[in-house]
């Protein structure tokens, strides 16, 4: 099967890994030039509990590429994916696969607006991803990928390459099931990511030392729950306490992962707050949901993101975790 893994990031690259272990023909795609060259030159690293391997994915902007994917894997950052799907127009054909596992709730909207109904699936993974170093990722204990075709079953046009898209990542060593209710799973990881990327990136520690601290443990669980209740109006049947389990049970299993929210903050990049928080509260706003706690993270992850901005540096190092740990009164407890 001839993937496209659109996006090169931590994600990106553990997918990349997984279908070539499952046999896949796969190329990375990014518009990072730089980080495609370290790709070329030193092939993709990856650290798992099975150990260390690398990896050499064929590399390239999308321009770069021709001819017509059986699959594009759509897994850049949710605010860049207007920009990628208009740079791989080209390599969508009729019966090509448009698969996203990106977070939040603002990606599939998009996607839409290239990618007809009947070739567009949807879904998302609980596995975690860290980025070393430029082209070497490490990912360590379990997870899990759910999906389905965006339309009900048997409407998919491409549903013959989901199902080979599907049996690839299970034979790469990925647990993954096609979910008949992936809208409720997708609106239970925005509630996980809601609750541990936020905390995470506003504390400046990873997923085990937000879980030690009871004022962590106590702000998670209410964002979960404000989340349920955002999702009851539009007859989403978010099971908060499953929720709840998933993110107790990464506290122990994922204690060292930093997630995505808090890496981008020590790289210098965009967060991700308008795909999650930043969705939920403009739901809650429409339908008269109050969400008090969500709207004041929501505040001071946008306040601490203006304030990476304006500093000198790409790359940020402990100070800076520690700098927004003293400003965050929230969190002071961690």
């Amino acid at each position: 099967m001839n993937i496209a893994v659109i996006g090169a990031g931590a994600m990106g690259s553990l997918f990349a890994a997984r279908l070539i272990d499952g046999g896949a023909d796969v190329t990375l795609v990014d518009v990072d030039e730089q980080l495609l060259e370290t790709l070329r030159i030193q092939g993709l690293h990856l650290e798992d509990d099975q150990g260390s391997r690398v990896y050499w994915p064929r590399v390239a902007r999308a321009e770069q590429l021709r001819g017509q994917a059986d699959a594009l894997l759509m897994l850049t950052k949710s605010y860049h994916t207007r920009q990628a799907v208009q740079a791989c127009r080209h390599l969508l054909g009729p019966q090509t696969l448009v698969l996203t596992l990106q977070n939040g709730l603002d990606s599939v909207p998009v996607l839409r607006e290239y990618v007809s109904d009947q070739c567009l699936a949807i879904g998302m993974t609980l596995y975690p991803a860290d980025v070393l170093a430029p082209g070497s990722v490490r990912s360590c204990g379990g997870g899990e990928v759910r999906l389905r075709g965006l339309l009900p079953e048997g409407e998919l046009a491409a549903d013959g390459r989901l199902a080979s898209f599907v049996n690839g990542l299970r034979r790469g060593g990925m647990q993954c099931v096609e979910d008949p209710d992936i809208e409720v799973s997708i609106w239970e990881k925005v509630a996980f990511n809601t609750a541990l990327n936020s905390l995470c990136a506003l504390s400046g520690e990873s997923v085990g030392v937000v879980g030690r601290s009871s004022r962590g443990r106590e702000l998670a669980g209410t964002l979960v729950a404000e989340t349920a209740l955002i999702a009851a109006p539009l007859g989403i049947a978010l099971d908060a306490r499953r929720v709840i389990q998933a993110v107790q049970q990464a506290f122990v299993v994922h204690a060292g992962h930093k997630p995505s929210m808090l890496q981008d903050l020590e790289y210098g990049r965009r967060l991700e707050v308008d795909a999650l928080s930043g969705a939920l509260l403009a739901i809650a706003r429409q339908h008269g949901v109050r969400a008090p706690v969500m709207a004041a993270i929501d505040r001071l992850l946008r306040r601490v993101q203006l304030g990476g901005e304006k500093r000198v540096g790409r790359q940020r190092g402990p100070e800076y975790g520690s700098a927004v740990r003293s400003t965050i009164d929230l969190l002071d407890t961690l």
